[in-house]
């Protein structure tokens, strides 16, 4: 069996139910576990868990996902070797463990994230203050094993709304539901979401234009 350098990887998200997994996928297949960062038209930014560099699909992969109706997204895991030529390309995908999708026109399901922990549903407590679209976001997420963690941006900005805007969301969304509210340009954010924040764990950011999701990340 070739051997997993878990260290090396779970810096960019390897968690030990995906190291299992990739460890049973190369029982029979070989190639080096990379995590996809970009999906674009032709090729995919993947990363070893030091750098990032290219890689191009192998067509008897993509011709499997598309007849599963299925792609690689953000996230996704797969085993790659290097030709002759030095290039690389992807020729399996771990199964992943969550995935994060929306409806396209025609109502059918467009994978935009695999194997998150966490859905950071960012929103802002000044004029983007929105339960409705807040509700949307958690629809979402519910049923894809992703947990939603609720994020209330510019609370140094609101700090006379946010107890009542609190209560709020209080009465609309499920109870137990995880709520923090921060400023996102404070260093302080990192300690109030430390929990979502371990090694091995991977996040996404969901909210409109301008709630703070860039903000916050650079934080």
């Amino acid at each position: 069996m070739q051997e997993l350098d878990f260290d090396r990887l779970q810096p960019i998200g390897l968690s030990l139910a995906m190291a299992r997994s990739i460890a049973t996928a190369r029982q029979e297949l070989t190639g080096a576990p990379l995590r996809v960062a970009e999906v674009h038209r032709e090729t995919l930014c993947v990363h070893d868990g030091i750098v990032e560099f290219t890689a191009r699909v192998m067509p008897r992969l993509q011709r499997k996902l598309g007849d599963d109706s299925d792609a690689l997204a953000v996230g996704d895991w797969v085993l790659a070797e290097r030709d002759r030529h030095g290039d690389w390309w992807a020729h399996a995908r771990i199964e992943p463990q969550t995935q994060l999708a929306r409806r396209d026109m025609q109502g059918r399901p467009q994978v935009f994230a695999c194997n998150v922990d966490t859905a950071l549903l960012v929103m802002g407590l000044d004029a983007d203050f929105s339960p409705r679209r807040l509700e949307r976001y958690l629809a979402l997420v519910q049923g894809s094993g992703v947990a939603p963690v609720v994020v209330l941006s510019k609370a140094d900005l609101c700090a006379t709304e946010i107890e009542q805007r609190l209560q709020t969301l209080r009465t609309r969304l499920p109870a137990g539901l995880n709520i923090v509210a921060l400023n996102a340009l404070d260093a302080a954010a990192a300690t109030l979401l430390a929990p979502w924040l371990a090694a091995g764990q991977t996040l996404v950011l969901l909210g409109s234009s301008g709630a703070g999701k860039s903000t916050l990340t650079n934080t």
